[in-house]
C-alpha cells in the first residue's frame, strides 16, 4: 500500500482586516452552560485572556444579534479554552457507538476474499472516535492555528459468531489543519473559520484489499443562528499508477461535500451530501438525529445511503440505518 511522505506545505489565505472589538455582556457569559468557555468569556469581559474576539451567543445558539464583528461562538471559545489542557480531548468529528446497524446492500466479494466459506452478517456493530490537538496557535500574533487531527470509524461483525465476530473494515484518517478564525458576513451567514487540511485516509490492509487516498482539503464553517454549515473541496494528490489501490475513488466521493447541523437544546438534526457532479450521478446522503438520553450522553440515529461510507465500500452503494449513542456533535 501507497503512503505519500508528509507533505510540509503552509497554504495560507489573504487575511482581512477586523472591524472594532466590543465586549461580551455579563449576562451573556452567565447563559453559557460549559464551565471553560464561560470562564473564557469572563475573561475577556476583564480583559483577561486571548483578545481573539470579544462577543459570544447565548445558551441556546442564537448568534450575533447585533452584528459584532468579533463573534465567537461557544464550540470555539470551548476549543481556545482547553487548547493547552492536557487532561482535556477535543472532539473533532462526532464521536458515538452504533451497537445495532442495518444494511440492505452488503459488499459480499470483499467480504469472501478475508473471510472465504462464511457468510457476512447484514447486522453491524458502527463506531467513530475523532479527536484533534492543538500544535501551533497563533501563528502570525493571533487568528491562525495549526492543528493535529486523527479519526477512527470501524465496522465490526459483532453478532457473526460463525466468523468469530471480527472487525470487517476500519478506516484512519489523520490530517493536518491550518485554520483561520473570522467573521465574514456571507448571504445572512457568518463564516467563522477557514481550514486548510492535509488528509491521509488508509484501511490499513494490505492487497487486494488496501484502501487509501492522500488529500488537500479547502473548507469553510458558515453559522446562521442555530445552524452552522461546512463546505469542503478537495484535490486528491496523485499517486503512481502502480501503487493507487483505488484509482477510480473520485469517480465514487467527488471533489467535495456539504454538511449541515441544526441544533436545538435538546436535539440536533444534521446531514452529509457529496455528489460526483458527473453524468453517473453517483453521491451519497447521511442523515443524523440526536436526542436527549442523559446529561452526558445523546441518543443517536444514523441513516447513509450512497457510495463511500467506507473505503472497502467506496464503490459499492450501501443502505444503512443504526441506533446508538453520540457523545459529540461535529460543530
Amino acid at each position: 500500500m501507497h503512503r505519500l511522505p508528509l507533505l510540509a506545505t503552509a497554504m495560507l489565505t489573504g487575511l482581512a482586516g477586523q472591524a472594532g472589538a466590543g465586549s461580551p455582556e455579563l449576562g451573556e457569559c452567565a447563559a453559557l452552560d460549559d464551565d471553560s468557555a464561560r470562564l473564557v468569556c469572563y475573561d475577556k469581559l476583564a480583559g483577561r485572556g486571548p483578545a481573539a474576539a470579544a462577543a459570544t451567543a447565548d445558551a441556546t445558539g442564537e448568534a450575533d444579534g447585533n452584528g459584532d464583528a468579533n463573534y465567537i461562538p461557544p464550540r470555539l471559545y470551548q476549543e481556545e479554552a482547553n487548547a493547552t489542557n492536557r487532561f482535556v480531548i477535543i472532539p473533532y468529528e462526532r464521536n458515538y457507538l452504533l451497537p445495532v446497524t442495518y444494511n440492505s446492500n452488503i459488499n459480499e466479494e470483499a467480504w469472501h476474499i478475508a473471510h472465504p466459506g462464511t457468510g457476512m452478517d447484514q447486522a453491524e456493530v458502527k463506531f467513530q472516535i475523532s479527536m484533534k490537538a492543538m500544535i501551533w496557535q497563533d501563528i502570525l500574533g493571533r487568528d491562525l492555528d495549526l492543528w493535529g487531527a486523527y479519526t477512527q470509524t470501524s465496522w465490526m461483525q459483532a453478532y457473526n459468531t460463525d466468523a468469530s465476530s471480527p472487525f470487517r473494515e476500519t478506516d484512519y484518517m489523520p490530517e493536518l489543519i491550518l485554520s483561520f478564525a473570522n467573521s465574514w458576513r456571507v448571504l445572512g451567514f457568518r463564516n467563522t473559520r477557514v481550514n486548510v487540511h492535509l488528509n491521509h485516509e488508509s484501511n490499513g490492509q494490505s492487497e487486494p484489499l488496501s484502501r487509501s487516498w492522500n488529500r488537500a482539503i479547502l473548507s469553510g464553517l458558515f453559522e446562521r443562528r442555530n445552524f452552522s454549515l461546512e463546505a469542503s473541496a478537495w484535490y486528491r494528490i496523485p499517486e503512481r499508477s502502480k501503487d493507487d489501490d483505488n484509482p477510480d475513488i473520485d469517480d465514487y466521493m467527488g471533489n467535495g461535500q456539504l454538511q449541515g447541523l441544526w441544533k436545538w437544546p435538546r436535539y440536533s438534526l444534521g446531514f452529509i451530501l457529496r455528489n460526483n457532479l458527473q453524468r453517473d450521478n453517483m453521491g451519497a446522503i447521511q442523515l443524523d438525529w440526536t436526542f436527549p438520553i442523559s446529561q452526558r450522553f445523546s441518543g443517536y440515529i444514523q441513516y447513509f445511503n450512497g457510495y463511500g461510507e467506507s473505503l472497502i465500500d467506496y464503490d459499492e452503494s450501501t443502505n444503512r440505518i443504526g441506533i446508538g449513542v453520540s457523545l459529540t456533535d461535529p460543530f
